[in-house]
Parts: structure tokens; C-alpha cells; sequence
């Protein structure tokens, strides 16, 4: 039986028990759960990338480019700089060209996924099959690949994860993510708090991961008190972390905290350069009157959405889609849409197009759009942003 609300509306029963999980030990702050410092961490990795770099000027072998590759993409994903991914891509794109060893296409699928790049990664991950790699890798890379491009069966995702394994903290994440779309909230809270639980390595970064894949749960249902919790647990174990860092400012700007989120922003936007975080940035300033930075500052965020359209518009397509929504530019916002649902496909992207369609009026293809993810049995927590357009114009 679906016991999902009508229309996208939130289940607020389910949604009080995802609260109810929150307290002493959900979030567990660093005294209760002590990591590396973000410093030494990233010292670290900054230590190992220098490392590689001097053994690949003396001699080029597939591990060492393969590790080097992963190290510079990773620290993409925790510092945000844009140029590490790049460099990750071309150095496995390279190693690619010639005989190599199954790990190189392995981790160039990886990447390749990061950039949005889908159809090439798939092509990485069959030659890296073809040449016999691990098989329980080469799995978990095209799950990963078919539920970003939502070619997973429908009801296979209970199945895909637990086969993989039921402890391991990111399949139980992944396994989280997936009930969230489907708008169980208590239940993808509690595999969050089980991940950290099951998480007991000193390495501070995949614990801020899981705290702040919570605050985004919370976060889509515009429960900003309660996402706020999460966010400044990971930011305060690490922050270095990109992510952690704006999704706090985020919810600093939304409960009102106007200065916070500006040095908040303010020190994001200059570390990775992201022209998402430019414009919230902007946004602070002008809810405090500050003009003159906020016009700066939209400009910075126009001139860097339009050059990474013209450099990585797989990749960005998402993100530039939701700015130019936000800007009021609806034509621009539904044609980036289009553009990627074409290659996604996934519950993300199809509720993008009809967050953009509603916007633009289109409202027979968003009817559509809506009947299609109903049918998929999804109920992702945006559609209650819309839950009274959505009555009004798609009543069965």
C-alpha cells in the first residue's frame, strides 16, 4: 500500500521521527568521536599528491598515475577546486591512450562519473570488465553509474545496496539517499546515524561526509534549525570541507544569520572560485543592504556559470539551471534542464525539469513529468515546494 501523501506533500509523521533521531549522539561532534585535525589531513594529502608527482617525473607507472589521479580528485572533492578534477581527468585520459592495467579505466570511470560524463564512462568501465578488473568494483562503479543516469530497475535499490554490504558507511548512505527520493525520512535518518556508527577510522572526511548528507535530508525539507545541527558538526570536525562549509552558510542565511553566512560564503567562494556560492554570497549582502558587494558579486556568479557552461556543461547544467531559475531567466533555466535530463534521467533530474516547467508554464509537460514520477513511486522532498500547483494543475 502507498502511504505517501497526495502530491508531493511531506509526510510531517515521518518527518517528526527523522527528528526524533537527532540528539546526543546524531550528530556526533569531535570530543565525542575524536578525527585527525583537517590540517594534518589535508597536510597529508597534500604530502602524498607532491609525493607521486616526483615518482611520476622519474618514471610513469599505471598505479602511481592511477593514485595520483584519485588523490588530486579528492582533494577536488574536499578543497573544491575545480583544476584538481581537470587534472585527475587528463592524467587517466592520457593513461587510457596506451596498454595499461584495469585500475586506470576503473578510476577513470570514477571521475568520469564526477564530471557527468556518462556515456565515456561507461566505455571506461567495459574496457576495464573487458580486461578483467575486479568484478565486485567494476559492480559497484556501474550501480553508481545506473543511478545516475536512472537505469535502476524500479524497486531493485534495497537489492543493489545490501548486496553489496549492509555495514559498509557509504553503501549505507547510498542505500539513504535512495529512500529519501522515495520520501522516507525517518528511515534513510536512521541508516545515516547507523553509518556513522559503523564508521571507526581517525580520518575526519568521511564522517563530516555522512553528517552532511544528513543536513541536506533535512535541508530538501526546508528544516533549516534541524539541518543546521549537522552542517556545523561536519564544518566544525572539518573545516576545510568545501561542502560542509556552504551548506552551513546556507542555512545560516536562511534562519537569518546574515554576517555568519557572508564570512561563511565570503571564504567558500574564494577557496573553490564555485559562482553558486558568489551568488549566495550576494544574496547575504544585499538582505543587509551592501549593494555595491552584492552587484560585484552577481556579476562574478554570471561570468562563472557562463565559462563553466562553455567548459563542462555536463557537469553544471544542474546547478546553472536552478541560478538562472533563481534569476528569474526561465527560458535559460528549462533549456539547462532539458539538457540534463537528456543525460541523467535519474529522480533528480526529472524533478528539475518539472520544478522548470512549472516555472516556464508549461504545465501539460509538467503534468507529465509528475505523473511519470508518481508512477515510479517517488516522492522526492522538493515536489512539496509545489505541492498547490501541482493540485491545482495535475488533479487526477
Amino acid at each position: 500500500m502507498d502511504k505517501r501523501p497526495a502530491h508531493g506533500s511531506p509526510n510531517h509523521a515521518d518527518l517528526d521521527q527523522a527528528r526524533a533521531v537527532v540528539g546526543v549522539d546524531w550528530p556526533q561532534d569531535s570530543a565525542a568521536r575524536p578525527t585527525t585535525s583537517g590540517d594534518i589531513y589535508l597536510a597529508n594529502l597534500e604530502s602524498q599528491i607532491a609525493a607521486l608527482q616526483q615518482r611520476l617525473a622519474r618514471r610513469s607507472d599505471d598505479i602511481s598515475v592511477t593514485r595520483l589521479a584519485l588523490a588530486r580528485y579528492h582533494r577536488f572533492q574536499v578543497v573544491g577546486l575545480l583544476e584538481d578534477a581537470e587534472k585527475a581527468r587528463s592524467l587517466l585520459s592520457t593513461a587510457s591512450g596506451r596498454p595499461h592495467s584495469p585500475v586506470v579505466d576503473l578510476a577513470y570511470a570514477e571521475v568520469l562519473l564526477g564530471f557527468h560524463e556518462f556515456t565515456r564512462a561507461y566505455a571506461a568501465l567495459e574496457t576495464a570488465s573487458n580486461n578483467d578488473a575486479d568484478s565486485a568494483s567494476v559492480a559497484r562503479m556501474r550501480r553508481a553509474l545506473n543511478r545516475a543516469t536512472g537505469h535502476t530497475p524500479s524497486g531493485d535499490e534495497h537489492t543493489t545496496v545490501f548486496t553489496e554490504s549492509l555495514q559498509t558507511p557509504v553503501a549505507l548512505v547510498t542505500q539513504a539517499a535512495q529512500l529519501i527520493e522515495r520520501g522516507h525520512a525517518a528511515e534513510a535518518t536512521n541508516l545515516l546515524k547507523a553509518a556513522q556508527d559503523s564508521y571507526h577510522d581517525s580520518a575526519p572526511y568521511l564522517l563530516a561526509w555522512i553528517q552532511v548528507q544528513q543536513g541536506i535530508v533535512f535541508l530538501r525539507y526546508r528544516d533549516f534549525a534541524t539541518a543546521h545541527i549537522f552542517f556545523a558538526a561536519a564544518h566544525q570536525r572539518f573545516p576545510q570541507y568545501a561542502v560542509a562549509t556552504e551548506h552551513l552558510a546556507e542555512t545560516e542565511l536562511a534562519l537569518g544569520n546574515h554576517r555568519i553566512a557572508i564570512d561563511l560564503y565570503r571564504h567558500v567562494a574564494t577557496q573553490t572560485g564555485n559562482p553558486e556560492f558568489y551568488y549566495r554570497l550576494a544574496s547575504a549582502e544585499r538582505a543587509l543592504g551592501d549593494f555595491a558587494a552584492s552587484e560585484m558579486h552577481e556579476r562574478q556568479a554570471r561570468e562563472g556559470y557562463e565559462v563553466l557552461l562553455a567548459s563542462h556543461p555536463l557537469m553544471y547544467a544542474d546547478h546553472a539551471a536552478r541560478y538562472y531559475m533563481e534569476i528569474d531567466e526561465v527560458e535559460t533555466a528549462l533549456d539547462l534542464a532539458q539538457q540534463n535530463f537528456v543525460v541523467r534521467q535519474d529522480i533528480r533530474a526529472r524533478t528539475l525539469l518539472l520544478e522548470a516547467q512549472l516555472l516556464a508554464e508549461n504545465f501539460a509537460a509538467a503534468c507529465a513529468e509528475f505523473a511519470t514520477i508518481r508512477s515510479l513511486n517517488f516522492a522526492p522532498p522538493e515536489l512539496s515546494d509545489h505541492a498547490e500547483l501541482i493540485r491545482e494543475r495535475c488533479s487526477t
